[in-house]
Parts: structure tokens; C-alpha cells; sequence
């Protein structure tokens, strides 16, 4: 039940995430971005496991959704720069389990080129991003549109440290989508969903065989993209004591998000020493 819970609060971080900055940092960070590639890759390949592994995490992102979905387009309009702050302690709080993930299946000194040209490259995208200004808000889309603005969204939240939220406020039809998702305007979320959907299975299968073939190049670009969030997030302050609160707000997401993370180490061990446990008492049972 405790590792249910975890999950659901998983699954909440992540439904937040997706609706500022992208999920895919953030499932790296809490240790559920490899997994569920995985199941989003090969939906009906142990189904039973899988379905059992993501169900809490999903009713997370639902309950996020539902709750905080308006909330979070208010502090991003109203209080930006704690927004900011709390998602850089949550990406700060994970940056021992990035690495620890990464190297499980040993170090190379050539990941560190992937991690550098993929830092380097995702900063200069964000600091091209941030540049452009949003064009006149668009009421009116179509639905071939709505598809293929799910996809560009879709790519934002699955790979790692990428953020196309930019690219949809610059086409200006950012507001008019979140508006009509967070209503429940089926006419938004059904072709939206069609092309969001589309575009993570064809991604997660990518990413799958990459993980399978070059586990460690990839995940170390990965980890690049990842940090380059710590650049995105950066706030800008308007008074000391904003400063100071924010900070505060900060500091208290990273320790939440590393006391998550070492939970979830613990429960994973737990696990482990009990199939252990099982295994040698069924062999002693059977000698």
C-alpha cells in the first residue's frame, strides 16, 4: 500500500509537470521514466504487471489533472517565479537518482560527450524558444490542427529536458487547448488526444531500443536534456523577500522529491530481500 501511495504522488508530479514543462524530466527523476516507456512502448506484454505498475501512477496524473489543472495555469499567470523555484528543488531533489540510473549498468567516459552535446544543444533551443513571442491567441482550430499540435505536445512530454509548450504559445493556440482540456471540451480533447497519444507510442518504442542497445550513451543524453531545466527554470525575482520565499519553497521540494526517491530505493530493496527470502526457502524446501 505504501509503495501504491508513492506511486499516486508519482503520478501527481508527473500530471503537473506535463502541464508546464514536460513529464519526461521528472519521470527520470522519481525513477518511472525507463519502466514506463517500456509499457507505454508494449502496452499488452505482460499486461497484468504492467497494468499493476502504472494504474496508481496514471490515477495521479488524473487526480492532478482534476485538481490542479486551473490551479496551475493561475500560479503560472500569478506567481511564476515560485513555480519556477519549486520545480527546480524537484529536479534538484532527483539529480543523485539521475546519475545512480544511469550508471547501474556501469560508467564510460564517452557518455559524458553525449551528456555535453545534449545540454549544450537543448540550451540553445530553449534560449531560441524563449526569444520568440507569443502570436495573437487563436480561438478557432481545426481538427487535423488539434492532432498535430498533440503530437508536438506529446514530444515535449516525453522526451527528456524538451519543452514545446513554447512552440504551441507561440502558434498562439496554447490558452484556447488548455481552456477547452481543462473544461472537458471533447471536441479539443479527442483529436488532441489521438495525436498526443500517437506520437508517445511511436517515441517510446524509440526510446526502448535505445535504452536496449546503448543504455548507458542514452540515458547520459538524457540526463543532459534533464539539466538543462535547471537553466529553463531559472525565476526572476521581484523583491528579497520574494526571493527568500521562493527559495524556502525550493529547498523544500528538493528534500520532498529525495526523501521520495530514497522510499522508493527502500521498497525496491525490501522487495528484492523477500523474493530472495522466497527463493531460498523454496529451494531448501525442495532439498
Amino acid at each position: 500500500m505504501v509503495e501504491f501511495f508513492v506511486k499516486i504522488i508519482k503520478g501527481m508530479i508527473i500530471g503537473i509537470s506535463a502541464m508546464t514543462a514536460g513529464a519526461g524530466t521528472f519521470a527520470i527523476i522519481l525513477g518511472i521514466y525507463d519502466r514506463c516507456m517500456e509499457i507505454i512502448a508494449n502496452p499488452f506484454k505482460n499486461f497484468k504487471s504492467n497494468f499493476k505498475y502504472i494504474l496508481p501512477i496514471v490515477i495521479g496524473i488524473g487526480i492532478s489533472v482534476l485538481i490542479f489543472g486551473k490551479l496551475v495555469l493561475y500560479w503560472l499567470s500569478n506567481y511564476e517565479a515560485y513555480f519556477r523555484c519549486v520545480l527546480l528543488g524537484i529536479i534538484i531533489g532527483g539529480i543523485p537518482t539521475l546519475f545512480k540510473v544511469a550508471n547501474k549498468k556501469g560508467f564510460k567516459k564517452k557518455y559524458i560527450i553525449s551528456m555535453i552535446a545534449a545540454l549544450i544543444f537543448t540550451i540553445v533551443l530553449t534560449k531560441f524558444a524563449n526569444t520568440i513571442k507569443a502570436g495573437k491567441t487563436v480561438e478557432y482550430i481545426t481538427i487535423i490542427e488539434l492532432i498535430i499540435y498533440g503530437a508536438i505536445y506529446a514530444f515535449g512530454a516525453v522526451m527528456p529536458g524538451m519543452t514545446t509548450i513554447h512552440i504551441l504559445e507561440y502558434m498562439g493556440v496554447l490558452s484556447t487547448i488548455m481552456n477547452g482540456l481543462f473544461n472537458f471540451n471533447l471536441g479539443i480533447i479527442i483529436p488532441f488526444g489521438i495525436g498526443y497519444i500517437i506520437l508517445a507510442l511511436t517515441t517510446a518504442g524509440m526510446i526502448t531500443y535505445l535504452f536496449n542497445k546503448f543504455y548507458g550513451m542514452t540515458y547520459y543524453a538524457i540526463i543532459g536534456f534533464s539539466l538543462t531545466s535547471l537553466v529553463m527554470f531559472i525565476p526572476t525575482f521581484s523583491s528579497t523577500s520574494q526571493a527568500i520565499i521562493g527559495t524556502i519553497m525550493g529547498t523544500i521540494a528538493a528534500i520532498v522529491i529525495y526523501l521520495i526517491t530514497r522510499l522508493e530505493n527502500y521498497t525496491n530493496k525490501k522487495r528484492e530481500d523477500l523474493s530472495i527470502e522466497r527463493t531460498e526457502e523454496t529451494i531448501t524446501k525442495e532439498g
